[in-house]
């Protein structure tokens, strides 16, 4: 009984990190990536036929693949998150300034993450790629 339950919560976790993922998808201010990267281990611990799913989506599934396998993005994918990231902590850090302390806090947040992603594995985004890690090759 207490498996089931687990797993019908790994489930519900999943699916709503997917909707908060489609947000993502729609509003520059919310990550999609990071969500459908945490569907993608709640899947995987709920449900292997989702997770097979996702991971064959047309859209979805390439980037998930190479970032399971490689801990790496594409320097397109890089470029579009780094550049989304400007954009939200310029508006957010606009919308702060006359609160000092969370200015700069929100500046140290976006510093840490953009040298993160900066450092990440930039990998190729030829289709042989996600072949090969799709299992096609």
């Amino acid at each position: 009984m207490k498996l089931r339950l687990q797993r019908m919560l790994w489930l519900a976790a999943g699916w709503l990190c997917l909707l908060l993922a489609l947000v993502g998808a729609l509003l520059p201010v919310m990550p999609t990536t990071v969500f459908v990267l945490m569907a993608a281990a709640c899947f995987g611990r709920s449900s292997p036929a989702l997770l097979h799913w996702l991971h064959h989506h047309p859209r979805l599934g390439p980037p998930l693949l190479r970032w399971q396998r490689y801990r790496g993005m594409t320097a397109r994918t890089k470029a579009v998150a780094l550049g989304s990231i400007a954009l939200s902590f310029s508006y957010s850090i606009y919308a702060t300034l006359h609160h000092p302390w969370l200015t700069a806090l929100l500046l140290l947040i976006w510093a840490a993450l953009s040298l993160w992603m900066w450092r990440l594995p930039t990998i190729p985004a030829t289709s042989a790629c996600c072949a090969m890690l799709d299992g096609k090759s």
